[in-house]
């Protein structure tokens, strides 16, 4: 990898408040989970107890939760998607699975949308690599309890029990889902009427981090992940699991590197974003939305002074806040005792035990950028 170091101006530090081989039963549980960029090496650590994630006190909803698929049949994609929406006060709520290694969360299903306001601001939320939109509930309904409708999708070919190192590489057609599920849901009769689209953000964790950036304008550079992840000096990096192996000459790469901005999206929310590395200058030049950055300092997949920073320093527009005690899969759900046995790799921390509290700083940024960037005109 190249030696990158440039550092952001406008960095805001902050040191938040106090696809692994299982055998017997637990290869039940590796099949429930994954939610990160590739896959991690780092050790584990003592599980703490998770809990169902609560509404917080200053939750104004309840959390709706739906669910729908969508075909998109000009690229043969089936679209199965996730929305968290902001549902009526006092609604009784139900715990709801992730996954037997990721704690539950609270919702109401199918639950009639508020009526507080008649439209609502909407966030388009990408998971990782190998990941489920589902595994992002974390943060979608903290969004919804606080005024969002948020809507997430299952990219095919990227996707737990869709996934193969093509569909990782050809990470650009994430956008693209949006798109198309966007143009869906706007002429929906049932959730088009609620949703504002004025009002559109994007976020995302990992691959869904370089998802979120590609809806403002970010370009995918392919050719510089082909040449490091195919390179015998670097090629074993770790950031490059599930992409040393692709046949990078089926894919044009003018294709890849094409934009897919989408204009209705008005503002980007990257979580330690992949590709953070690859860019060059060219490939942002189109970004003009409000973008904020939140890097781990000690993400182990893409070292943070090589790649993070060297994307902050790229996007001097960006607010950029680093959790000094956060690695890349900090931005998964909280793991539950099963998870630290079953998929340590995945419950790690740069600092154990501060998950939550990553939760919590994380979710603040998110709801203060995303009300700043799309409160109402």
């Amino acid at each position: 990898m190249s030696p990158f170091s440039r550092r952001s101006s406008r960095t805001a530090r902050a040191r938040p408040p106090d696809s692994p081989r299982v055998l017997g039963a637990l290869g039940v549980a590796a099949a429930l989970l994954l939610g990160g960029c590739a896959s991690s090496r780092g050790a584990g650590q003592a599980p703490a107890e998770a809990s169902v994630s609560p509404e917080g006190t200053d939750a104004a909803y309840a959390v709706g939760l739906a669910s729908l698929a969508v075909e998109d049949t000009e690229r043969h994609r089936s679209l199965k998607a996730v929305v968290w929406y902001p549902a009526s006060p006092g609604t009784p709520m139900g715990e709801q699975k992730t996954s037997a290694v990721f704690a539950p969360f609270l919702a109401a299903k199918d639950a009639p949308v508020s009526d507080a306001q008649a439209r609502w601001p909407v966030v388009l939320l990408s998971h990782g690599s190998g990941g489920m939109a589902i595994n992002m509930s974390w943060f979608g309904a903290h969004l919804a309890a606080r005024g969002f409708l948020v809507v997430s999708v299952n990219h095919p070919g990227n996707t737990y029990g869709d996934d193969n190192p093509e569909g990782y590489a050809r990470g650009y057609e994430r956008p693209r889902d949006f798109t198309v599920l966007l143009d869906h849901l706007l002429k929906d009769p049932a959730w088009g009427p609620r949703m504002d689209s004025r009002r559109i953000g994007a976020a995302g964790h990992s691959m869904g981090g370089y998802t979120a950036l590609a809806l403002v304008g970010a370009r995918m550079n392919l050719e510089w992940i082909a040449r490091v992840c195919t390179s015998p000096e670097t090629r074993m990096h770790p950031g490059c699991d599930g992409l040393r192996d692709v046949d990078y000459g089926r894919i044009d790469m003018k294709v890849s590197r094409a934009s897919y901005q989408d204009p209705r999206v008005r503002a980007a929310f990257a979580m330690a974003p992949g590709m953070a590395g690859s860019y060059e200058d060219q490939d942002l030049v189109d970004i003009h939305a409000p973008v904020e950055l939140v890097l781990a300092k000690g993400d182990e997949l893409m070292p943070h002074e090589r790649m993070g920073m060297r994307l902050a320093g790229q996007l001097p527009a960006a607010r950029t806040v680093v959790l000094d005690d956060a690695a890349h899969f900090s931005f998964l759900p909280e793991c539950t005792p099963l998870g630290f046995q079953a998929t340590p790799e995945l419950c790690r921390d740069a600092v154990p035990g501060t998950r939550a509290a990553l939760h919590a700083r994380t979710l603040a940024e998110a709801v203060a950028f995303f009300r700043s960037t799309l409160a109402a005109r």
